[in-house]
């Protein structure tokens, strides 16, 4: 359940994000906080300046002193509990009797509040943010014609932007790092904010997946709608910039980026339809382990069939009838087997739907009650589909897959895999297991969630439906 923030709470975690917002900290995170004391007094308040100074939280408490004891702690980000060159500030918070951080503070005897400006703390530090999911370091854009390059506070503005970066990505003499593994290099640099300029690097990157955020500068009056439609990004107006032009922001939102895996494990396993590369990767946002089954070679290849499989327990495992999902998976290796080469993605986290088992347990029972797929899932609180395909794309990523072709009568999933820069060549259809205890079901997916799939001819059934995955 979301909390309702007030105006002063807003306005204490506003102040903390202005304290952090002019240092500059690379490597570390830019950090703000602010105290609050009996009254709603501030009785200190504090900000991180660079690697080797003080925490933002040890600053705001040296000047606090006594009065911290009992108040509430407004900071941008989670504060620390490891040692490094500073002590940890999570322990120096629990000396000093503080009864509430607004953070992700979890600290015996400390009540803890999450979610206030959460959007904005991000963006206060989107470099830091971004590596910590990614492995990769934030990419803007800067765009400009030699019109608006021309106009002096434009000129000024773009300056102002490139220096909120800590690296400039320029065309040089070698080899352009247009690929995540050269960037990923650049974070282990400790640039973790990039900005460029020129238009072929930018294009190469664009075409991959990599630019985060773009900064346009139109003229004021043209058409730049164009630029509201762009996939995975949301636009903002910035206003305008000098005399005859303004800048557009496009912004891939944080729930976007692709969250960060790593491969663990790898061993062969031979299946009816053939051989398959096993290999296991860690989702490090969330600890998921999820499974890619690989066959032939896929580094570096076009459109490589790929089969990016919800995991299903009922059906994978049960052999479930109320579901088309158990079919799909021996289909997808069947096909991809006989191909020679492909992708078989096993992604842990979502079951039904994203949902987990119990709850799609708890959806089953409310089936039986007549209700479909969509609308069990809305009885439990639920979205209709609360998945989320960026570990995937890094899965397929790291295997060097260079576009696929993706099995899937979902449409949606294929948009989804999209968002997160995977190339889709084409989406093909994965019809199977259509039966009598999953045909109403399938209907519902078709009606409702815009599956395409050609149904057997039968009569409407009243039979109890499953929440299924694809």
């Amino acid at each position: 359940m979301s909390r309702t923030w007030s105006d002063a709470e807003r306005a204490m975690m506003v102040r903390a994000i202005e304290l952090a917002r002019p240092h500059r900290t690379h490597p570390n995170p830019r950090v703000g906080c602010v105290i609050v004391g009996a009254g709603g007094k501030v009785v200190g308040e504090g900000a991180h300046r660079g690697v080797g100074a003080p925490h933002a939280e040890a600053v705001a408490l040296g000047e606090a002193r006594d009065a911290a004891c009992g108040a509430t702690v407004f900071v941008t980000l989670e504060p620390c509990s490891h040692s490094g060159r500073t002590p940890p500030c999570a322990d120096a918070l629990v000396a000093a009797g503080v009864a509430r951080v607004v953070a992700m503070l979890r600290q015996a005897g400390i009540e803890t509040t999450v979610g206030l400006m959460g959007d904005e703390a991000i963006r206060l530090d989107a470099g830091f943010h971004h590596h910590r999911r990614t492995g990769l370091p934030y990419v803007r854009a800067v765009v400009a014609d030699a019109e608006a390059r021309a106009d002096e506070a434009v000129g000024v503005d773009i300056a102002a932007l490139i220096a909120e970066a800590d690296h400039l990505l320029a065309d040089t003499t070698g080899p352009a790092p247009t690929t995540r593994r050269a960037l990923a290099g650049l974070a282990e640099d400790g640039h973790l904010d990039v900005a460029i300029e020129d238009m072929e690097i930018i294009e190469a990157l664009r075409r991959e997946g990599l630019v985060d955020a773009v900064s346009h500068y139109v003229r004021i009056g043209g058409d730049h709608e164009d630029l509201r439609a762009e996939d995975g990004f949301r636009a903002s107006d910035a206003g305008e910039v000098g005399a005859g032009h303004r800048r557009i922001d496009l912004e891939r939102s944080p729930a976007g980026w692709p969250p960060l895996v790593r491969r663990r494990a790898e061993a062969v396993i031979p299946t009816r339809y053939g051989h398959f590369r096993a290999i296991g990767y860690e989702s490090l946002g969330d600890g998921r382990q999820h499974v890619a089954l690989v066959t032939g070679r896929v580094e570096g290849e076009e459109s490589v069939l790929v089969r990016m499989h919800s995991e299903c327990l009922t059906g994978d495992v049960f052999a479930s009838l109320r579901c088309d999902c158990g079919f799909q998976l021996q289909e997808a290796m069947h096909r991809i087997g006989e191909a020679g080469r492909g992708v078989v993605l096993y992604m842990r986290g979502h079951e039904g739907r994203g949902i987990g088992l119990i709850d799609k347990l708890a959806a089953y029972a409310l089936q039986e009650q007549g209700r479909d797929t969509v609308e069990a899932n809305l009885d439990l609180g639920f979205p209709e589909d609360s998945r989320d395909y960026g570990a995937g794309a890094r899965i397929l990523a790291d295997l060097g897959v260079n576009s696929v072709c993706l099995l899937t009568n979902n449409p949606a999933k294929r948009a989804g895999v999209e968002a997160y820069g995977v190339r889709i060549i084409e989406r093909v259809p994965l019809v199977a297991g259509e039966n009598d205890h999953n045909r109403t079901y399938l209907r519902t997916k078709v009606a409702k969630l815009g599956h395409v799939i050609e149904m057997e001819d039968h009569p409407s059934e009243s039979t109890p439906e499953k929440m299924g995955e694809d």
